[in-house]
């Protein structure tokens, strides 16, 4: 099955119609920044979109070409100790500098939890990557956030009961339910999404107040609790637990 990613690759013009679309809803506030922007945002742009933003170990992120990094150092590695992000000029990366602007926390976790695991198994780790950073890596491509103030249709998503939940409860669903997509990858399909995209959600439960609040505080609340998620690592046992 074929999307139209390729055909969208590097049409920015193109591309910034397709943000004002829903699904990018979820990295919103960096979008706006360079929504305007003429061209393809450079690196330079991106640290400057990026400043303040910093990993878990207090590193300030800077986003890095390829040819400036060492072959030396693991790619997860090199994120917590120096806040070095590798990246391209490609939607895929682009998108990656967006969810780490919009979700520093949630990003944050899942390096350094990378990090932790390659410090402690060593190069056996690096070779054949263990299943803990496998749900790690599952969750940075493909991954949706999901929450609402009602256990019940947390459940049906869980059973995937999609017509229960999008059909005979769709006012619930409008009013109590937020879907915040936080895959890089999963933002790439967004440009041109078919039938089949799906991803792997992290499921949360919320109170009223949640939808009151403001779509940063929403975002940065999300932010907040799935960090703490990835961080369990009964939580990244099995990709089931998504």
């Amino acid at each position: 099955m074929a999307n139209g990613c390729a055909a969208l690759a590097m049409d920015w013009a193109g591309a910034r119609q397709q943000f004002l679309t829903a699904p990018f809803d979820s990295i919103g506030e960096p979008l706006a920044r360079v929504i305007e922007d003429a061209e393809w945002p450079d690196i330079a742009r991106l640290n400057t979109l990026a400043a303040g933003i910093k990993n878990f170990r207090g590193r300030q992120i800077r986003y890095v070409a390829n040819e400036d990094l060492s072959a030396t150092a693991h790619y997860e590695t090199r994120i917590a100790e120096t806040g070095e992000i590798a990246t391209r000029a490609n939607w895929h990366d682009f998108f990656n500098a967006m969810s780490w602007i919009a979700f520093p926390e949630a990003k944050s976790a899942i390096s350094e939890m990378h990090s932790r695991f390659l410090d402690a198994r060593g190069m056996h780790e690096a070779r054949e990557r263990s299943v803990p950073r496998d749900v790690l890596t599952l969750f940075d491509e493909g991954g949706i956030i999901v929450a609402s103030s009602d256990q019940s249709l947390l459940e049906l998503v869980r059973r995937f009961e999609w017509k229960a939940l999008f059909v005979e409860r769709r006012a619930e669903v409008i009013a109590r339910m937020r879907f915040h997509l936080f895959g890089h990858s999963m933002l790439e399909k967004a440009l041109d999404p078919y039938v089949g995209v799906t991803a792997k959600a992290i499921l949360l439960l919320v109170d009223d107040a949640f939808f009151a609040s403001t779509p940063t505080a929403q975002i940065h609340h999300v932010d907040q609790r799935t960090a703490a998620w990835l961080m369990d690592e009964d939580n990244l046992a099995s990709a089931k637990n998504f």
